[in-house]
């Protein structure tokens, strides 16, 4: 308790530092005069006496910055001076100041972005029941490709032999993304969807918070217009 009170003392000391170092330097000044006298009593002459004088208080700014380090907090006002005039050099130079501030803009937004995407794709936990179980599997058949340019793709016969014969995994469900273009009211919007499987959303172990999701009837053929919206 009485350490953080010392350190309260100090903080509260920075606001009044003006004060501080006149009451210091009037302080000082007194026991200056003080041994002055003395030594002019002892037979000095004034240049002497003052000299001795400062010698035996050990140099007077000195004595101010031993009181400095003691009384406030020095660390904390060096990086406030180092503040003060960075923010100085700023102001008189507006060209340097403004390429600074859009460097620190676009390196923090570029920062943030990637962390972003490594926060939801790796740090943060699938938002489904068992994220740990849940696996994703590709095929690429072999077909004539463009440089560049990776496809993995999963022929319908493929998904069904793997069902009918998986013997490793609890249940497998198929998903494909694709780009849609909404119509109806207003203007046509593009929207991003995904064909699946009837048993997509018991594989992910979540259900529609209204109405039913899909039914094994909704894979038969011309049975496809089935849609939950999220």
């Amino acid at each position: 308790m009485r350490q953080l009170r010392a350190w309260c003392l100090r903080f509260v000391a920075l606001f009044h530092k003006e004060r501080r170092d006149r009451e210091l330097a009037e302080e000082l000044e007194c026991h200056l005069q003080m041994h002055i006298e003395d030594n002019l009593r002892s037979g000095m002459n004034p240049a002497e006496a003052r000299r001795q004088a400062l010698i035996k208080l050990g140099g007077v700014e000195q004595a101010k910055e031993n009181y400095r380090d003691l009384s406030g907090i020095p660390w904390f006002e060096t990086t406030l001076q180092d503040v003060r005039y960075g923010l100085r050099m700023l102001r008189r130079n507006p060209g340097f100041t403004a390429v600074a501030v859009l460097t620190l803009v676009l390196g923090i937004g570029a920062n943030t972005a990637i962390f972003s995407v490594v926060n939801a794709v790796l740090l943060r936990p699938l938002p489904f029941p068992d994220p740990g179980r849940l696996m994703m599997i590709s095929h690429t058949p072999p077909q004539k490709t463009f440089p560049g340019v990776a496809r993995f793709v999963v022929s319908p016969a493929n998904y069904l032999d793997w069902r009918d014969q998986n013997h490793v995994f609890d249940q497998i469900a198929a998903i494909g993304f694709r780009s849609l273009t909404l119509t109806g009211m207003g203007q046509p919007e593009s929207v991003t969807g995904a064909a699946v499987s009837a048993d997509f959303f018991s594989v992910l172990r979540v259900w529609p918070s209204a109405g039913r999701g899909f039914v094994a009837d909704d894979d038969q053929p011309g049975r496809g217009n089935v849609v939950v919206v999220s």
